[in-house]
């Protein structure tokens, strides 16, 4: 009977009046629309379905952006074979979402002329709702054809292909709404790419409206113009089957040997790519970005020749930080794989040039910089803050900059007169743009899984530190002067595949060395002035999975002799500023021949 009456209030909940939004400025509360509509779910013991619905409305952060490209897909639908209990909720569910589509219209027309690019992002996220809505698909050109050709099928041209000589029967194309893939590959590694850059070309476009799009059109479309908003073409990409294939095309073309994982060709309007296992999907994104920023721009000749190639690499780089989540996609966030290592090298490393300095340099100096590596992660950490630091405080500048650099209009100090701030006051932002704290840990998305994490000179306590319960594919964690204690260990016992931990400068003493000499991948350790002691290094003990162990300025004394004398496979170890004798010191080191002096 009780089960009965919750079913009919569910039907009620059904039959509620329409929402009707009469003003994009009227206040409608859709949050607490879709609480009661899973607190409804909880109480029919739907607990998938009230997951769904409390998490739909997708949560923002200061550093990370979201983004809705156009899917046709009916997420989390159920099936016809569903209980009729289901079905019920998702015919709420699609209400309530109908609805919000209708009043994020609204606001999308309202703000057209005013903030075309938030319009242009407003317009996705109605489709979002409800992909389906006529009106956000006319103004946006959705047509019949762009949703069949967001199911790509691979074709045998009927013509050698010009660039690689591939007969007509020996490879593939894979057409898609924007893009033209050749593949001498398998069908389906085409038609993985095809939706990988079609996903991106979405992302891209929502992120940088105004560098692509006729905005002033866009209002118009809202009243029934037909006017293109941009020039469209068609983007053409070749996938080798395999990196040797790749190796073997450009060094048969230039006589040189090619060590790139991809590469666009302004010149030749072409992404060369090759097929990977796993896909790698970053080197797609990065070259794609590079493809999309000069076709869909003013197509001048040596762009960043003489200044700003970090800008161009930073922003392409930035892309690779896209992250699908099904029915969203994020790009940003201080988690970013990439982000990693502009932070470790900033704080930790403590290798930063100057914005003024880097703003200066020009393609081939950038290229041939000894130390490419670590400017190139500051580039990509530069972007990550210009687009996302500060609530976007310096996005607009940034746009600008991208598009004078694509004009060849750019001097090395475009930036600082647009911002108009001076290249010291950006760098001094930057470096508070790193810094991790407590409230980010705990913002991560549900179901993020991370690979790599730097977050020394955070703002990172053991309360913070929990949020990492579970991350079970993080492979190098970095918590150099960060405020945690013993109690950090019982979240390190759970991260099983740490191949690197640095705990330099944090408070641990003795009382954690039980967990970390455990973890059974540890190959990288560093302990650098903290209070961890003899006592402590005794948990380390015949390890020989550890390569560098840095003791720099901890307790240990001659009495660890006997212990690092076990650690057969170290190649380096640090123990300078301890209380370990210098004949000592070098008794361990003629015991372990692969150490470096």
């Amino acid at each position: 009977m009780f089960r009965s009456l919750l079913i009919l209030s569910f039907i009620s909940l059904l039959a509620a009046p329409e929402i009707t939004v009469a003003r994009a400025a009227d206040a409608v509360d859709f949050p607490n629309q879709f609480e009661q509509l899973a607190a409804k779910c909880d109480e029919l013991k739907l607990p998938q379905q009230a997951t769904i619905t409390r998490q739909w409305i997708v949560a923002q952060r200061r550093d990370q952006r979201v983004v809705y490209p156009f899917q046709t897909k009916d997420y989390f639908k159920p099936l016809t074979n569903d209980s009729q209990l289901k079905q019920y909720w998702w015919a709420s569910f699609m209400e309530l979402r109908r609805a919000r589509a209708d009043h994020l219209f609204l606001q999308a027309k309202t703000i057209a002329q005013s903030d075309p690019a938030q319009s242009y992002r407003l317009l996705h996220e109605v489709l979002h709702e409800d992909h389906r809505h006529t009106a956000a698909r006319k103004i946006l050109n959705y047509s019949d054809s762009t949703v069949f050709l967001l199911q790509p099928q691979p074709r045998r041209p009927k013509k050698r292909h010009a660039y690689t000589g591939w007969q007509a029967n020996d490879h593939y194309r894979v057409s898609t709404t924007h893009f033209d893939i050749y593949t001498d590959s398998k069908p389906a590694d085409g038609v993985l790419i095809a939706r990988q850059v079609e996903k991106l070309y979405s992302v891209w476009q929502q992120l940088f409206v105004e560098f692509w799009c006729d905005t002033a059109v866009l209002a118009e479309r809202f009243n029934g113009s037909n006017k293109p908003l941009y020039a469209r073409k068609r983007h053409q990409i070749i996938l080798f089957s395999s990196r040797e294939e790749y190796q073997t095309f450009f060094k048969r073309r230039s006589g040189a040997t090619v060590n790139s994982v991809g590469f666009y060709s302004a010149k030749e309007e072409h992404s060369f790519l090759f097929v990977n296992d796993p896909p790698k999907t970053s080197t797609w994104l990065h070259e794609v970005t590079h493809q999309l920023f000069y076709e869909l721009g003013a197509h001048v000749k040596d762009v960043a020749s003489d200044q700003n190639i970090w800008a161009i690499e930073g922003v392409a780089m930035y892309m690779e930080s896209l992250r699908d989540h099904g029915h969203f996609v994020t790009v940003g966030g201080f988690e970013s794989y990439r982000l990693q290592f502009a932070r470790y090298y900033k704080t930790v490393d403590q290798f930063y040039v100057p914005l003024q300095q880097l703003a200066a340099l020009g393609n081939s100096q950038l290229s041939s910089h000894v130390k490419i590596r670590r400017l190139y992660a500051q580039c990509v950490g530069l972007a990550h803050f210009l687009m996302d630091g500060d609530n976007g405080k310096y996005r607009a500048p940034f746009f600008q900059l991208l598009r004078k650099i694509y004009t060849n209009t750019s001097t090395a100090g475009t930036l600082r007169q647009l911002s108009r701030r001076s290249f010291e006051e950006l760098d001094a932002a930057y470096a508070e743009f790193l810094v991790v704290t407590d409230e980010q840990l705990a913002a991560l998305r549900p179901g993020t899984k991370l690979k790599a994490l730097c977050l020394a000179d955070g703002q990172i306590t053991n309360q913070g530190l929990q949020h990492l319960s579970g991350q079970l594919e993080l492979t190098w964690l970095d918590l150099t002067r960060c405020e945690i204690t013993d109690d950090a260990s019982k979240v390190l016992a759970g991260l099983v595949k740490l191949d690197q931990l640095s705990l330099e400068s944090t408070i641990i003493t003795d009382k954690s060395m039980a967990v970390i000499g455990a973890l059974p991948n540890l190959t990288e350790l560093d302990l650098s002035l903290t209070q961890v002691g003899d006592a402590g290094v005794l948990h380390l003990q015949g390890n020989n999975n550890l390569t560098v162990l840095w003791l720099t300025g901890t307790k240990v004394s001659d009495d660890s002799e006997r212990v690092l004398i076990t650690l057969a496979n170290l190649e380096i170890l640090k123990l300078t500023s301890t209380a370990m004798s210098a004949s000592t010191i070098q008794q361990v080191f003629s015991a372990l021949p692969k150490l470096k002096p």
